[in-house]
């Protein structure tokens, strides 16, 4: 099969502003749930471990009914490109660090021999998610790109180590998404933790953009303005800006065609 006729794929993770912390009575207007053609696989889906797609995005698929900026974004590429359907895997979880000393239970960390158990690698479970969508699609998903977000767990004032170490860290955390997927240049988009944050770091703050000024293909969005909800979390209208940036992001860098919205000017490194 040509690659054109591929499934068009977006694969999401990270922590709780990914995983979802607006509640679903604050979705943005033009969003309504399901959003059909949103064919949806994520940790916490029916039959995720067995690559399972639910053919569209219900409330029930969302943490506890409540919605992250990557919904807006999934929106935007059914409402404003020529694509009649968007396939995401996804594995996210409130909470988690990248470096085992960081905070949390579950670990995104590539070493896995550092954890007490398989079970509490995250990227271990990406991945097998990943992979078993792949087999059950016959090989037909074409992975653009990659959503993330995640930090607050390896912050300083938890673990040092985690903070000094957090660059290298989140390098092997792409580097190992990339080789699941098969592409070493897979672009990933991402996005700082707001300064308002009760968990901001500006020791990571500065890991992820040397990292993103030294990888062309890995493009963060600067979320240092980012209103809360909570001492943590985006609320409705940064969660919004942060979608719809991340969308405007994938037509700027030809990932795929489409009409950009219209937000304010924001860095992107």
């Amino acid at each position: 099969m040509a690659e054109k006729e591929k499934y068009w794929t977006i694969i999401s993770a990270g922590q709780s502003n990914m995983d979802g912390r607006v509640p679903i009575a604050e979705l943005p207007a033009g969003i309504s749930l399901p959003l059909a053609h949103c064919h949806y696989c994520s940790n916490l889906t029916p039959g995720h471990d067995q690559g399972v797609f639910q053919s569209s995005l219900r409330p029930a698929d969302l943490s506890s009914d409540r919605w992250g900026f990557d919904l807006v974004t999934y929106n935007l590429l059914l409402r404003q490109t020529p694509l009649t359907d968007v396939y995401v895997i996804k594995c996210a979880e409130g909470g988690t660090s990248i470096d085992p000393s960081g905070d949390g239970d579950d670990h995104w960390t590539t070493d896995m021999a550092a954890l007490s158990s398989p079970r509490h690698s995250l990227l271990r479970q990406f991945t097998h998610m990943i992979q078993q969508c792949q087999q059950v699609m016959a090989n037909q998903l074409a992975i653009k790109a990659m959503l993330w977000h995640q930090g607050e767990a390896d912050r300083g004032s938890y673990s040092a180590t985690a903070a000094a170490h957090y660059e290298e860290n989140l390098a092997a955390v792409f580097a190992r998404c990339r080789e699941v997927v098969g592409n070493p240049a897979l672009p990933i988009i991402c996005g700082t933790v707001s300064h308002h944050s009760q968990q901001y770091d500006p020791q990571v703050e500065h890991a992820m953009i040397r990292l993103a000024q030294a990888d062309p293909n890995i493009h963060l969005i600067d979320m240092a303005a980012g209103t809360l909800l909570d001492p943590y979390h985006f609320d409705a209208a940064s969660a919004a800006f942060f979608g719809e940036q991340a969308f405007n992001c994938l037509i700027a860098k030809g990932i795929v065609s489409g009409q950009p919205v219209s937000v304010p000017t924001v860095t992107v490194y």
